[in-house]
């Protein structure tokens, strides 16, 4: 299937029914299968209140510019930012993300979740950085280490792959 991106908040016919309630945060009901959000983090609020089944909780919760809701960030969801632009929240503002849809298990039960790419959208442009350092390898096998070292982010970046894959034909393997 297709990936489709999209950055609001749709309703209609063809949508998951949670899409018509006033939700207050993002959920992975706002995403139809093959669909991603790209949006652009405005404001990450360390401490805020949310009512939940249990009563008020203390989250972390994410803004962003696009027209849609809130986003709660879970450890598993920090940690890729964290892997993405740095330790530090003050980082992530003005930063995109993409945010999908998967199953996982949870509560002992398998349901669907919100999930941060592990992928910089803004980063397509400049490969400089990672072609430079690939460029350095003189057999496949340092190629080869040097790929490996990367983050999984510049290994799904299509520019990088795509040079890393003009020098595997271009170098010799070592005897």
């Amino acid at each position: 299937m297709e990936k489709k991106i999209i950055n609001k908040k749709a309703k209609g016919m063809n949508r998951h029914w949670k899409n018509f309630l006033d939700k207050d945060y993002l959920g992975s009901h706002n995403l139809e299968e093959g669909e991603e959000m790209l949006l652009t983090i405005t404001k990450f609020v360390g401490e805020e209140k949310v009512k939940t089944a249990d009563g008020d909780k203390v989250k972390i919760v994410l803004y962003f510019a696009e027209n849609v809701p809130k986003m709660i960030l879970n450890i598993t969801n920090g940690t890729t930012l964290a892997n993405l632009y740095g330790l530090h929240p003050d980082n992530w503002i003005g930063k995109k993300i993409l945010v999908f849809a998967t199953p996982v298990k949870a509560f002992g039960k398998v349901q669907d979740a919100l999930r941060i790419r592990d992928f910089r959208p803004e980063n397509e442009g400049d490969v400089s950085e990672w072609t430079s350092q690939l460029e350095k390898a003189t057999n496949l096998v340092e190629l080869a280490f040097v790929w490996k070292s990367f983050k999984l982010s510049v290994q799904k970046n299509k520019k990088v792959e795509a040079f890393k894959d003009l020098l595997k034909v271009k170098l010799t393997p070592v005897k």
